[in-house]
């Protein structure tokens, strides 16, 4: 097992040991930790490593050195995704074809499908699953998609192909939340297939946690949350913390218990941010998770988008022309969006935050990404993917069609608020890249 220097550092830090400490608790020589921590060896093993992992408290796995240091761009060409084909039997009938798209090992990675549920046909649901998805038509033809035991106009919806000129908008998409049952069949007898942009959840850590927890906790969590979570409810969790009442957090913020009442039934009124944040201020918690969410779904939690909705939002984006897929504020990390790349056309250049997914639709394209002091590129056409990390600046070159999807795998927006708030974030994650500094005693 090869052990990263800069965990090894981290957690060196993290549990106030110095490097002769934990290698007595190892029971190694120090000189083997000061190696690795030198950059001049990291293998260990087994036991040798779990030993390490256990003077430190935590799991050998966190000590593990990453296999995709400096990763910048990650591409499958049509035919390793047609490679991936794997059949899927549900209800007594070949119901799909899967095919796995670009991606690191070990991550999340969109997947096509086709649909093979005939028409005539209630396609059997599935369980769902905890990850948000962007979901998107591509075509030739319409798709029924189901989303409840029950079909009403939210549970059993047409998944619509674009049948029109501008082709390069595959079709109707839509988000789907955590947990939401779904399935689908065709809906005339045209072949169809989707593409699902299976994404990062914000949950994930939050479920991974509350496996460990007690049953009593777990109950006392879900009671927290069986009703509207609203303003005043997650205050009152807030302020029990700090074992606070309304009340004396009020006296300590200066405000009269009244106006904070008032501000918790309107908080995104201009009185009513004053005053939360006024008293985040005084009590130290960040007033903004009190506003509440925009939302932008139906019954089942899904948010739509049409092909014309898609048309209506076309733009001109450097040499591309872009059109939007389904987007929903309470996801902001969820995004996809459609784009037309033409020959003449100067490329612009992207720079993603976070992670980004590309699955190549139509025509012969060229991905173009910067990496250390030279352009590196690779030729795709339909059914060609990639995977682009966060910050790489890339681009695609050529006559096609391309869909874009990014998720909050790398930098969330959870992250964004994070950094808007920490004291100097750019001396912060400086010395956090790759730091070897001990935390200052022999």
């Amino acid at each position: 097992m090869r052990l990263d220097s800069f965990k090894l550092a981290h957690w060196l830090n993290a549990r106030k040991y110095t490097v002769a400490q934990a290698a007595d608790l190892a029971g190694l020589s120090v000189d083997v930790l000061q190696a690795i921590l030198g950059g001049q060896g990291g293998e260990l093993g087994e036991k040798d490593a779990a030993a390490v992992a256990c003077a430190l408290s935590v799991a050998p796995s966190q000590l593990e050195a990453a296999a995709d240091l400096e990763l910048t761009v990650v591409h499958h060409s049509a035919e390793r995704m047609r490679a991936s084909r794997r059949p899927i039997q549900r209800d007594g009938i070949h119901f799909y074809n899967y095919y796995t798209l670009a991606a690191p090992d070990g991550r999340v990675a969109p997947v096509i499908l086709d649909i093979l549920c005939p028409a005539d046909r209630l396609p059997a649901l599935n369980n769902g699953h905890l990850e948000p998805a962007i979901t998107v038509n591509l075509g030739p033809g319409d798709i029924h998609g189901r989303w409840g035991e029950e079909l009403t106009p939210e549970t059993w919806q047409v998944l619509a192909a674009n049948t029109g000129h501008d082709r390069w908008i595959t079709g109707d998409s839509y988000i789907e939340p955590s947990y939401c049952p779904h399935s689908y069949s065709l809906a005339s007898g045209r072949p169809a297939r989707i593409v699902s942009y299976t994404a990062h959840s914000n949950l994930a850590a939050l479920v991974t946690d509350a496996n460990t927890w007690s049953g009593p906790a777990f109950d006392e969590a879900v009671g927290a949350l069986s009703s509207h979570v609203s303003a005043g409810v997650l205050l009152d969790t807030v302020l029990a913390r700090r074992v606070h009442t309304r009340a004396s957090a009020a006296a300590v913020a200066g405000i009269p218990l009244a106006h904070l009442e008032e501000a918790l039934t309107a908080p995104l009124s201009a009185d009513g941010m004053a005053v939360l944040r006024c008293l985040g201020r005084a009590i130290g918690f960040d007033y903004r998770f009190l506003l509440p969410p925009d939302g932008q779904r139906d019954a089942v939690g899904k948010t739509w988008a049409t092909v014309e909705d898609a048309r209506a939002g076309q733009r001109q984006w450097g040499g591309y022309q872009a059109a939007s897929m389904a987007a929903a504020a309470h996801l902001p990390d969820l995004a996809g969006t459609f784009l037309r790349v033409r020959e003449a056309a100067e490329a612009g250049d992207f720079v993603d935050h976070t992670e980004t997914h590309y699955v190549v639709i139509d025509g012969h394209l060229t991905l173009e990404w910067e990496d250390r002091e030279s352009v590196r590129s690779v030729g795709l056409t339909a059914d060609g993917s990639a995977w682009v990390g966060p910050f790489v600046r890339h681009r695609w070159r050529g006559d096609g069609a391309v869909l874009k999807f990014g998720s909050g795998a790398h930098v969330s927006y959870l992250d964004w608020l994070e950094l808007s708030s920490t004291f100097e974030p750019a001396r912060t994650l400086r010395r956090g890249r790759r730091d070897l500094s001990g935390w200052g005693y022999e």
